[in-house]
């Protein structure tokens, strides 16, 4: 088997944890860059806008891992469905169909195989 199949939970949670440190880390790196370069506040440079690489990504990146590890809401079963289900009563069982005679004439076998000529 492959290692993500023998991976445990802690293993998931350790590597959130070090994820979101290097973020938070870049997230802070890129604002004190362009809080100490005026030049990195323009919008002149061949790579796009340095704010957004420097700030904006990061931050979508953290809080799309804050987000991720959020729970997930379940649908409650609605009130038919409730009342559907019947407490007590068995469930219905289908009836075996009947079974078709089991002998075929070997004279109709030769006819349906084409081996018999047709009478008329």
């Amino acid at each position: 088997m492959s290692r993500i199949a023998h991976a445990s939970p802690d293993a998931d949670v350790s590597a959130d944890a070090t994820l979101r440190a290097m973020l938070v880390g870049a997230l802070l790196l890129g604002a004190v860059a362009l809080l100490s370069f005026p030049g990195l506040r323009s919008g002149a440079t061949a790579i796009g806008w340095p704010p957004l690489w420097l700030i904006g990504m990061p931050a979508v990146a953290w809080l799309t891992l804050f987000l991720r590890r959020l729970p997930r809401r379940r649908k409650l079963a609605s009130s038919a469905v409730l009342r559907r289900r019947r407490p007590g009563l068995a469930q219905a069982r289908r009836q075996p169909a009947p079974r078709r005679r089991g002998r075929v004439s070997v004279r109709a076998a030769l006819a349906a195989a084409g081996l018999l000529p047709l009478l008329r």
